[in-house]
């Protein structure tokens, strides 16, 4: 195992990043077999001081749940069949999938999440996205790295501003964040356009518009995405390449928004449900 050695500033930065990769102090403890010289409450202190949020959730399952339950509803397979199929590496229970589905059923939200349409200085029809390479490959027909824009779990106790600093911190500017310099770029008083249902998550959307020493590709990092780029929203819309799911639904609602932000329209924030909640709704009737 290597870690910087001495100097402290540099060993902070390096539990600060570890923290980020992994998503948990027990895991990066776990990782390198506890052989890391620092105390978890001293590690907590740390990160403290480095004003990271913590992480709300583990995403991975999220993805999970949501491939697992995509292949189900698309391709009309049963349950127990489909289930029996999933890799050594799948790790979502048979009873929180079930627990999810009938959540779906009766139409509740049980989790919240948080996303970001971030674009840069110059355009509004430019949305930052980047490939998902958090997950692990689980064989369900759709491809690793899927196409997405930041977006997480987040608590129902947070603060808007707190959420969105999260997303920022964990999948925007990461490193930024590891030399202590995260851009002050959340809106005052910061609201959702949209709220959309994936599942049994309610997320917040919130749009972003970059400044312009922001705006540059060199700026964004992250462990948990990867090949960042400005997509057109037309293409979102298009949905022809490898999304993830609730990108569509996503792309859709921001390009009502901006359009009635052109007309000087005021508007409350857009309801919606994901594609994949109606399939998934449909499919438990049958």
């Amino acid at each position: 195992m290597t870690f910087p050695k001495g100097s402290e500033y540099e060993f902070n930065k390096w539990l600060v990043s570890e923290y980020l990769k992994c998503g948990s102090v027990d895991e990066v403890f776990k990782i390198h077999r506890y052989g890391i010289p620092v105390s978890y409450a001293n590690y907590q202190r740390i990160l403290d001081r480095w004003n990271i949020v913590k992480a709300a959730g583990p995403n991975n399952k999220l993805t999970e749940a949501l491939e697992f339950l995509s292949h189900l509803a698309e391709h009309n397979i049963p349950f127990e069949k489909l289930y029996t199929k999933m890799p050594p590496s799948f790790r979502t229970s048979a009873a929180t999938l079930y627990r999810v589905l009938s959540y779906i059923k009766e139409g509740v939200t049980r989790r919240v999440g948080t996303g970001l349409m971030i674009t840069p200085w110059n355009s509004q029809e430019k949305i930052l996205v980047g490939k998902d390479v958090s997950t692990p490959r689980i064989e369900l027909g759709k491809p690793f790295g899927s196409i997405t824009i930041p977006m997480g779990f987040s608590r129902k106790r947070d603060s808007r501003e707190m959420a969105i600093l999260r997303i920022l911190q964990q999948e925007v500017f990461t490193d930024y964040v590891v030399n202590g310099k995260t851009p002050d770029i959340i809106p005052v008083r910061p609201k959702p356009f949209m709220f959309l249902d994936i599942v049994d998550v309610r997320v917040e959307v919130f749009w972003i518009k970059l400044p312009k020493i922001y705006s540059k590709m060199k700026c964004f990092s992250s462990y948990k995405l990867q090949d960042f780029k400005f997509m057109g929203i037309q293409k979102m819309m298009e949905n022809k390449d490898n999304f993830r799911i609730g990108m569509k639904d996503v792309a859709k609602g921001y390009n009502k928004y901006i359009q009635l932000l052109g007309r000087n329209i005021a508007t409350n924030p857009l309801f919606c449900k994901s594609d994949l909640n109606f399939l998934l709704t449909e499919a438990i009737k049958l």
